[in-house]
């Protein structure tokens, strides 16, 4: 983001603000080229969840909950802007595509209720770099909550840096030992494929709930 944008978000419902003027540069309008890899290509895509409810929270316009979610897995897209919500919608309906394979709620990822027996598989990609990084342990601690044991976490870490300007807050792989180790097991923190403008930026990381 440039500063023009990152000092909208600063602002009282900011992100929301975002989408009603379509600022959305972090939405590349397909699923990253990672979350393929591991979900279809990668060894440790045998140990991605099959079924079950998935969650992607900060979904924007929907576009990994459409790819996560099928007959056998509910997908749950997650938002804090009423305007992106509303759009994932709409999307959902040109798509022909069913509530019960793709559900989008408005909401805080901190406090949203969860569905019974919590979610499966959850997917990060450019939530954890958006939330102010005092609220990290919070991020961990609830990640802890809503992944029952033996539910798996997909961390596409972006942006790697050292930056101290935000949002995008610079992430480290780090980072998430620091936040996820008490309560996940790493199972792999990898390199990855990246859209092109986010090369050598990004890693994949997948966690297994203790």
């Amino acid at each position: 983001m440039n500063n023009a944008t990152q000092e909208i978000v600063k602002q009282k419902d900011g992100w929301n603000e975002l989408w009603r003027r379509d600022i959305h540069p972090w939405d590349k309008g397909v699923p990253s080229p990672a979350l393929v890899e591991v979900i279809e290509k990668k060894p440790i895509s045998a140990q991605i969840p099959k079924s079950g409810n998935v969650l992607v929270p900060g979904c924007g316009r929907g576009v990994d909950v459409f790819y996560l979610g099928n007959e056998h897995r509910k997908a749950y897209g997650l938002d804090i802007s009423p305007i992106a919500v509303q759009q994932c919608k709409d999307i959902r309906t040109e798509k022909g595509i069913s509530e019960s394979v793709a559900e989008f709620i408005v909401g805080d990822f901190f406090k949203f209720d969860t569905p019974a027996g919590g979610f499966q598989l959850v997917y990060d990609y450019t939530f954890f770099c958006a939330i102010p990084p005092t609220l990290r342990a919070d991020w961990g601690r609830r990640m802890a909550e809503i992944i029952p044991k033996d539910g798996i976490l997909i961390t596409l870490m972006y942006p790697i840096g050292n930056h101290t300007d935000g949002p995008p807050f610079a992430v480290s792989v780090d980072h998430y030992h620091s936040f996820l180790d008490a309560n996940f097991d790493c199972l792999i923190v990898d390199d990855c494929s990246s859209f092109e403008a986010r090369q050598g930026k990004e890693k994949i990381g997948v966690w297994r709930r203790k």
